[in-house]
């Protein structure tokens, strides 16, 4: 496999932190007036200067995918712009989809909004790039690093200058017109998994209705492992009701509200069959003496709830709808704009509503979900009947 490399001091130390920081996080905005000089490429310009023959459709491309696999030779796809990580909901990604499907392309910079329109074409030429999945869901990016709280198959580009040898920046079009899809067709993707045709596409779901539950894992530290495999540093608000969350996700002063509140006091520490106890509770109290302990220092005398106040960011959380028996998930980042915006009270009702977003699959433990990633405020991308 022929590889361009960039020799720069920081790269190994950025490449490796990276699987650190696929959280949510903040999104940086900067609103810069489109440079000047800038020309959109032409399939010409790319077949004479960057050695395109053919397109690949991003269903074929998907088709290649082996737990994962580094892509070699000339494989191109094209896509238009289908999202914005403007109102602070995407961060780090730019979704492109053609008449096949959709991918989450992970460049790793910030205010993509001001490069990327909705509707433009990009040509992405993947030689060297990785095709791997996070929790069921298609992504192209770089490879991923291999230490020991690594759990994604791609890390982010990041890097400009390797993403000018990826990403090229093809015409402005029309935005894409969403893909109204029924409860059958979501199904059927969730049957087909990895290569199901919806994944990665903006679509509109008509007729969804709010289940009054919610989804959440929050790391009371999350500067410490806090990986599957570390139970002891994890809490889930799932299982029923909405933990008194009535807003699309929680920035961090809401965050430590809810916990002043003590609305979240029965929260379990844990993961899996692992449980230890409420977040009342400490980690001296949960855990044995030994390196896991330890590693809460000082903290480890203080209850869980102190703990996440202590360390408190934004949270995302998942809101559940459901059209007739299918779930579809909700999910908004606690740096979006909108974080803290309550639901509206018919949709608090069961009221049926529309809402238009980019498709994704979730994979659990407990099985495959659709999730929702809203790319506009909810007050236009979420529309009550």
């Amino acid at each position: 496999m022929k590889k361009t490399v960039i020799i720069l001091s920081a790269l190994a130390a950025l490449v490796s932190c990276q699987s650190l920081k696929e959280e949510w996080q903040p999104v940086v905005r900067c609103e810069n007036p489109e440079p000047y000089a800038w020309i959109p490429v032409t399939e010409d310009y790319l077949k004479a200067n960057e050695g395109l023959e053919t397109i690949t459709t991003i269903k074929d491309l998907k088709a290649l995918y082996r737990n994962p696999v580094v892509l070699e030779g000339n494989i191109w796809i094209k896509g238009q712009v289908i999202s914005s990580d403007r109102n602070g909901n995407i961060y780090k990604e730019l979704y492109i989809q053609d008449e096949t499907g959709g991918i989450d392309l992970k460049l790793g910079t910030n205010s993509l909004y001001n490069e990327y329109s909705l509707g433009q074409w990009v040509y992405v030429k993947c030689d060297g790039l990785t095709l791997g999945q996070y929790n069921g869901m298609p992504q192209l990016g770089y490879e991923a690093d291999a230490t020991s709280t690594n759990e994604y198959e791609t890390s982010y580009i990041g890097l400009q200058a390797i993403i000018d040898q990826h990403v090229f920046r093809g015409q402005k079009d029309k935005a894409v017109a969403p893909q109204e899809v029924t409860e059958t067709q979501i199904k059927q993707s969730i049957s087909d998994g990895f290569t199901g045709d919806l994944w990665g596409r903006l679509v509109v779901i008509k007729g969804l209705k709010y289940k009054s539950e919610i989804f959440a894992l929050l790391y009371p530290n999350p500067n410490l492992p806090h990986k599957s495999g570390n139970p002891e540093n994890r809490v889930f608000l799932s299982d029923a009701g909405t933990w008194g969350v009535n807003t699309w996700s929680c920035s961090k002063a809401a965050y430590i509200s809810y916990l002043e509140s003590g609305i979240w006091d029965t929260a379990q520490v844990g993961s899996g069959a692992t449980k230890y106890g409420p977040i009342t509770g400490s980690p001296s109290q949960y855990l044995p003496e030994g390196k896991t302990l330890d590693s809460f220092g000082t903290d480890a005398e203080l209850s869980y709830k102190e703990i996440m106040i202590k360390y408190a960011q934004a949270n995302y959380i998942s809101h559940y709808f459901t059209l007739g028996s299918t779930d579809v998930q909700v999910r908004t980042s606690g740096y979006a704009k909108f974080a803290d915006v309550k639901l509206a009270d018919e949709v608090l009702a069961g009221q049926p509503v529309d809402i238009t977003g980019i498709l994704t699959l979730y994979v659990s433990s407990s099985g495959s979900a659709a999730q929702f990633t809203l790319v506009d405020d909810p007050s236009v991308s979420v529309v009550i009947e």
